[in-house]
């Protein structure tokens, strides 16, 4: 109830007690880990004011002479041809690359490179935070206590409606003919408090005296065949004091029966106690790398100008048209013999130049591209990334070749093959996107190595379609 003042201003009562803080780690800030969607450095140039020339000036003077070089090579990655991908070891260069727009993958992890953590937990570091492996495991092992929860719940509650059925049954006799009773009830289950309950499962216990003890709670009293007072005039108190069991005497009251049982104090000395956790730092060899697919290492190599390649032969980083050729030739498997891979013939038809465009337009587009192996597609579409959020579209790259005379379109390709990826996309909520690209013919590339920019005019000859599909169920989408 509020209290009032002198003055008739009435003043809010104390607040309750606030429940103990969670002591679920605080998760980071995602949003200043990842402010950056590319590994590029960016300034901010003045506002353009047409009728004003200063302000062209400005402007020029930033375009031939700005303050940072922002396509600068800062990354060095090697190549492996048992991988076939391009592998970064400096652990600097692997944080940034995967903090500035989530390229690549951990050689030892499932996406983010959290081995180093990981393996500092179970070692028994405590300032290390939990990585999204952990936490992953943790929400599937709740998701599964949960399952088995409601499981015993529904097998409880139909067990109560067989039993009524049945008593129902015996009571009314052969008049019912056979039917059940409760024939229109339904069986109900709190889904809501088993989920609130799911960090605090209970479980039956045989003997329940036992979990009491340990946590230093005054045992439940004994019962009167274990305890017979027949004594009227005295009753005995059984105290526990650490190990040793005390009895003391107690007067006789008039007030209290004289059958009543004794009863059974314990202190435990484990309750005044408080653990205090001991701080541990472990020291451990990073064993991990970030991989680079071969789209990857290429966009950041030709359209950022941020990363270097080399391989374990060549003393010095790659020109652009080796890494181009390097990469023609392993991105097949086995890969192509070095003479039959040629500029000047470039081949079209090649499976890294086609999943390259595709990579290359949404990359440009703003989407974060990953693998899609997964799902059964080529690629996933993450409008800010995997810590963000789910993947919201699952693209499927078709080659078309339109322009080629004599060769027929998505050849070996059957109804059934496009009707599975549909049904596993659609159980993961994700839109397929069939991507369509139509590959120019080998006339169209010609002398496109004896130009300045030719892997530009290449690049260009490839048009894109794309076509969203959603999965049609008779049951959903009727109407």
């Amino acid at each position: 109830m509020a209290d009032t003042t002198a003055n008739g201003a009435a003043t809010a009562a104390s607040p309750p007690n606030k429940p103990p803080h969670s002591t679920r780690p605080k998760r980071p800030n995602y949003n200043l880990i990842h402010a950056d969607p590319l590994p590029v450095v960016l300034y901010h140039s003045p506002p353009l004011i047409p009728h004003n020339p200063l302000s062209l000036l400005h402007h020029l003077y930033l375009y031939f002479f700005p303050p940072v070089q922002s396509h600068k090579v800062v990354y060095i990655g090697v190549f492996s041809p048992v991988t076939m991908s391009v592998e970064v070891r400096d652990p600097t260069a692997v944080l940034d690359l995967w903090n500035k727009g989530f390229w690549g993958k951990g050689s030892l992890s499932r996406s983010e490179p959290t081995w180093l953590n990981r393996e500092m937990r179970r070692l028994g570091d405590t300032q290390v935070g939990e990585t999204s492996e952990e936490i992953t495991r943790r929400r599937r092992d709740q998701r599964k206590e949960m399952k088995k929860e409601r499981a015993r719940k529904e097998k409880e509650e139909l067990q109560k409606v067989k039993e009524a059925e049945a008593k129902s049954k015996e009571e009314t006799g052969p008049a019912t003919n056979g039917k059940p009773i409760i024939a229109d009830s339904k069986v109900v289950v709190g889904l809501e408090a088993e989920i609130n309950g799911l960090d605090e499962t209970t479980t039956e216990s045989a003997q329940p005296s036992a979990p009491v003890e340990e946590l230093g709670l005054p045992t439940p009293p004994p019962s009167s065949d274990e305890l017979n007072t027949s004594d009227a005039e005295s009753k005995t108190v059984i105290v526990d004091v650490g190990s040793d069991t005390l009895p003391v005497s107690v007067p006789p009251s008039s007030e209290s029966p004289p059958t009543q049982p004794a009863k059974v104090v314990r202190f435990d000395s484990n309750t005044s106690t408080k653990e205090i956790p001991v701080e541990k730092k472990v020291t451990v060899k990073n064993q991990e790398h970030l991989q680079l697919t071969l789209s990857e290492a290429f966009f950041l190599v030709y359209a950022l100008g941020v990363l270097s390649v080399t391989t374990g032969d060549s003393t010095g980083p790659l020109p652009l048209p080796e890494v181009f050729k390097l990469f023609l030739r392993h991105s097949t498997f086995p890969p192509l013999p070095e003479p039959s891979v040629s500029l000047a013939n470039l081949n079209p038809d090649s499976s890294f130049l086609i999943n390259y465009v595709v990579y290359h337009h949404f990359r440009s587009l703003g989407w974060v591209v990953k693998s899609g192996v997964k799902f059964s597609v080529d690629y996933l579409l993450y409008k800010r990334g995997p810590v963000f959020s789910h993947a919201e579209f699952a693209i499927l790259i078709i080659p078309s070749y339109s322009r080629w005379e004599g060769r027929e379109e998505n050849e070996g390709k059957e109804w059934y093959w496009l009707h599975s990826i549909t049904r596993v996309n659609s159980q993961v909520k994700k839109t397929v996107v069939l991507v369509y690209v139509d590959v120019p013919t080998a006339d169209d590339v010609k002398g496109w190595d004896n130009e300045s920019d030719g892997l530009k005019k290449v690049l260009g000859k490839y048009k894109i379609r794309e076509v969203a599909l959603r999965r049609w169920i008779p049951g959903r989408n009727r109407e």
